[in-house]
């Protein structure tokens, strides 16, 4: 067999189930991965190599029970794993060493996974850098965010698997800048207990993976969900206007041949849905809002101000601008948005559109720029075409399709009620394309 760190998900798991493949020799390949290319991407917070092995040494028999059997993932560090720290990747909350698992990580256990280690996130998941990760497709590019580090490591094949969190894009904006598929649930399936918060009416975890096949496999894994298969035919299938996206030229021209393929089998029409830019100020005061809250609620601010970074630092103060009228205004705003949005999609069954509105920004270019707008344009430009989704509870799916003249990937976002069907959609379009099974130069 060739390197079992370039294998898929779903691939590694069927080696497994085949006995082509041991558990300890897939984590091996795993960790020479990190080895040799976490020093440049730099994807981990945390490593617990001595845990992984000694569980790896235990599943010696296959499992047919276990989807996740003897496959080794990242957990973001905003999520409890018992006996490693969860910092969220901020110095507030150094030393935090979780005493259990959060119930996530628990069915990711039973599931038969182990857990590596903790991927990097933007401190307490404020944004779409990420920094310090890297991504793997051009080390001098932003992995997106915040679950950066979970996309960079899957990317890098450095874990076949990995969790994020969601609130406003945050596992969907770094899969497609990573290009691999990150699924952001409707709904909370688990509870989200053991979770540090950014904005608690919006968050919810999602798995991230190379593939449709490996996502479909994590979230069965992850829910007791019935296996779900590749399905278009029958679907209504609409895309927003795409002058309403303010996408890049060269985001578009990747989205519309994704279309013109999904359109084979389902459908197409236009739907006009309010402007996304229309969400921008009521979403920010409401997500900032709640996370101020949040923030003082657990007693870290402003008392630990100086532990913060100078953005997070700067992004709660100027939350505390907003007061009661204008949380609730921003609220029933949201709520207009999101009945105009039903509406709009009462007969639809999958939305589809670009996942961000540009492909990964250098980082010379944002620190160039910092303190001059560029760091909030780009976040919006990051997260404006996922915002709605979270708020309304619908399921959303992030997948490759297609690479910019400069080498970048692009994510195409396929919307839906439910996750089986977003879900149903990435896999038939990932049968008709094959974007998914590229991999970075230096990943191999």
């Amino acid at each position: 067999m060739s390197d079992p760190a370039t294998l898929s998900l779903a691939a590694a798991a069927s080696a497994l189930a085949l006995a082509e493949l041991s558990a300890t020799e897939l984590l091996d390949a795993c960790l020479r991965r990190v080895e040799q290319l976490e020093p440049a991407v730099r994807a981990f917070v945390t490593l617990d190599l001595e845990g992984a092995r000694a569980r790896a040494r235990e599943q010696t028999s296959h499992d047919p029970q276990c989807p996740l059997h003897g496959i080794p993932v990242g957990v973001k560090d905003l999520i409890d794993v018992a006996g490693l720290p969860t910092t969220a990747s901020s110095r507030v909350l150094a030393g935090n060493v979780a005493a259990t698992d959060a119930p996530v990580v628990s069915h990711l256990r039973r599931a038969g996974a182990m857990v590596m280690g903790k991927t990097n996130t933007q401190e307490f998941a404020y944004g779409v850098v990420s920094a310090p990760t890297r991504n793997p497709w051009d080390l001098e590019r932003i992995p997106g965010g915040s679950s950066g580090g979970s996309a960079a490591a899957v990317a890098a094949g450095m874990c076949p698997g990995a969790l994020g969190s969601d609130t406003a894009g945050s596992v969907r904006i770094p899969s497609s800048l990573c290009g691999i598929t990150g699924l952001t649930p409707r709904q909370r399936v688990v509870p989200m207990a053991g979770i540090v918060p950014l904005a608690w009416s919006l968050d919810v975890w999602g798995p991230m993976a190379a593939d449709a096949a490996s996502v479909e496999r994590m979230w069965r894994g992850l829910t007791g969900a019935a296996p779900i298969s590749p399905r278009l035919e029958g679907l209504v299938m609409a895309t927003p206007s795409w002058d309403s996206t303010r996408a890049d030229a060269e985001v578009l021209e990747l989205v519309e041949q994704a279309v013109e393929v999904l359109s084979r089998l389902a459908p197409r029409s236009e739907v006009a849905l309010p402007e996304f830019s229309d969400w921008d100020r009521p979403h920010g005061i409401f997500l900032n809002s709640e996370a101020l809250t949040a923030h003082r609620e657990a007693g870290w601010y402003p008392d630990r101000l100086d532990d913060y970074t100078e953005e997070t630092r700067r992004a709660l103060r100027h939350s505390e601008r907003f007061t009661a009228v204008d949380f609730v205004t921003a609220r029933r705003e949201l709520e207009r948005l999101g009945a105009a949005w039903e509406a709009a999609l009462e007969h639809t069954d999958l939305l589809v559109l670009p996942t961000t509105e540009m492909a990964a920004p250098r980082i010379d270019e944002l620190d160039a720029l910092k303190g001059k707008g560029f760091r909030p344009e780009v976040a919006g430009r990051m997260t404006r075409l996922c915002r709605p989704t979270n708020f309304l509870g619908l399921a959303a799916v992030s997948v490759p399709c297609g690479f910019t003249p400069t080498g970048m990937p692009v994510g195409l976002q396929l919307v839906a009620r439910d996750e089986a069907t977003a879900l149903g959609a990435a896999l038939a379009y990932q049968e008709l394309s094959d974007w998914h099974a590229r991999r970075p130069p230096l990943a191999g």
